[in-house]
């Protein structure tokens, strides 16, 4: 198999992930140990595409200022068809007000429903007066439901946000499944700009240890401490590095 250089541009951040094509054969190319079953891999898949497509949208459309809101219940009973519901009308209310106001937006909504926490809902929204979103929730639920704040920071790249709501939705994901049927892990506005996503096939060689930040970038620092990531494809074994360069505003 070949290797294959893949790009995606989403806003100031390009990641790169160098991996192997099932397509090309590349001989001498040892696969990785095998561990777990094939349904654990592939639902180890599916949240990893999952935070990645969650983090591609954040990345291309939420930046410095604009706001991670946290949607409250103070009812802890509320059931998880209530909280649909709830999203449902508060995502309505918001278009009516935004709409009288002339206000342009785009939004990405998680349900977050862990045991033994109240439920929350979770809005990475571009940047309004806050009582805006207050106005547009705090009589929904039963009970009613309180709103925080948190404004985005200057990074540009909101990768460890994107993973912490793709861990909280886990529990959304059972849920739904509780109730037979089939549900996203989030949900966003029909405006938001696409990530551009580009193939390329590669050398061996390419496979630096260390790769250099284009002009005018930095290389993200995972946790860790690194500046890449090396590993082997949840099911078919063969080996893959990552790492993402972020530019300058």
């Amino acid at each position: 198999m070949a290797y294959v250089h893949r790009r995606v541009k989403a806003g100031r951040t390009i990641e790169h992930r160098k991996m192997q094509s099932y397509r090309i054969h590349t001989k001498g190319v040892q696969r990785g140990p095998n561990h777990g079953t094939t349904s654990a891999k592939q639902a180890k898949i599916n949240e990893r595409v999952a935070e990645e497509h969650l983090r591609w949208d954040l990345n291309a459309n939420f930046g410095h200022r604009d706001l991670h809101a946290v949607l409250h219940y103070y009812a802890k009973d509320t059931s998880f068809e209530e909280i649909l519901e709830h999203k449902a009308v508060f995502l309505r209310n918001l278009r009516k007000i935004c709409k009288k106001r002339g206000i342009k937006y785009k939004a990405v909504v998680v349900i977050e429903t862990k045991r033994m926490t109240n439920p929350h809902i979770h809005v990475v929204i571009t940047h309004m007066d806050p009582e805006i979103i207050t106005e547009a929730w705090e009589f929904v639920p039963r009970g009613g439901g309180g709103v925080s704040f948190k404004p985005l920071d200057r990074r540009g790249n909101h990768a460890k946000l994107a993973a912490y709501l793709v861990k909280e939705s886990r529990s959304t994901m059972e849920k739904y499944r509780e109730i037979g049927k089939r549900g996203k892990r989030y949900s966003k506005t029909q405006n938001m700009a696409k990530p551009v996503i580009t193939y390329t096939t590669v050398a061996a060689s390419s496979w630096r240890k260390e790769p250099k930040p284009s002009k005018g970038a930095v290389l993200y620092m995972f946790d860790d401490g690194s500046t890449t990531r090396s590993g082997w494809h949840e099911i078919s074994g063969y080996p893959y590095q990552e790492y993402f360069e972020v530019f300058n505003e």
